[in-house]
């Protein structure tokens, strides 16, 4: 595994810093990374062998659908459908917080990825390495936390290369992310919305939100 120590001085970039995890996504491999909740395993989310490694790794029950990690709206059209206004509203309202979607699947996404459903769950990253991978990498990234099923998830980079050290081909060490939940998860893919699993965000105010902006 090669790692990627963030935290030290350095007079390169982080952009250049960055490049071999980003490699590593393109060639199908697993990258540790820091995001706005927990440390996460991130592959590419458009690669099927690659998506099928990240539940290897973490032991994790095949029907659980992935979340995906995008840096943009744009980003998220290659992976969903019906991106509306409710997004829109809820990511200038509340997204800073880490908001998941749950949406309509494009077509031709790695059936794992979605569990074989016809939803798929995303989230606009704010993590500045995160983003800035994204970038790099050009596609959409798997997010579930890095840990085997079960366990918590991490908020030290220590706490998940102990877990995963075996599956993993590069590893960003950066500082302990600081969130005490997970991201809030919003079901819009049907007419009412719903909210699947509170986190970072209270459902009241995401249910707020969306009760204040509808017509």
């Amino acid at each position: 595994m090669k790692e990627i120590d963030l935290t030290a001085r350095s007079e390169d970039s982080t952009k250049d810093l960055l490049r071999p995890a980003a490699l590593a996504i393109r060639d199908g491999g697993l990258v540790l990374v820091p995001t706005s909740t927990y440390y996460g395993l991130a592959a590419d989310a458009l690669n099927p062998d690659a998506v099928r490694r990240v539940f290897s790794a973490k032991r994790r029950d095949r029907s659980k659908p992935l979340i995906v990690l995008v840096d943009s709206l744009s980003m998220a059209a290659t992976v969903a459908s019906g991106i509306d206004a409710r997004v829109k509203e809820l990511e200038w309202r509340l997204g800073a917080k880490a908001l998941t979607y749950v949406l309509p699947a494009s077509p031709g996404l790695p059936a794992q990825l979605t569990a074989g459903g016809s939803t798929v769950a995303v989230r606009i990253e704010r993590n500045d390495v995160v983003q800035e991978l994204l970038l790099l990498a050009g596609t959409p990234i798997t997010g579930p936390s890095a840990n085997l099923e079960g366990e918590p998830p991490p908020s030290k980079y220590d706490q998940a290369v102990a877990q995963l050290r075996d599956w993993l081909d590069v590893g960003v060490r950066s500082w302990p992310c600081t969130a005490s939940a997970p991201s809030t998860i919003v079901d819009l893919s049907g007419g009412e919305p719903r909210v699947l699993r509170e986190g970072t965000v209270l459902a009241s105010d995401v249910l707020g939100v969306l009760s204040a902006s509808s017509p």
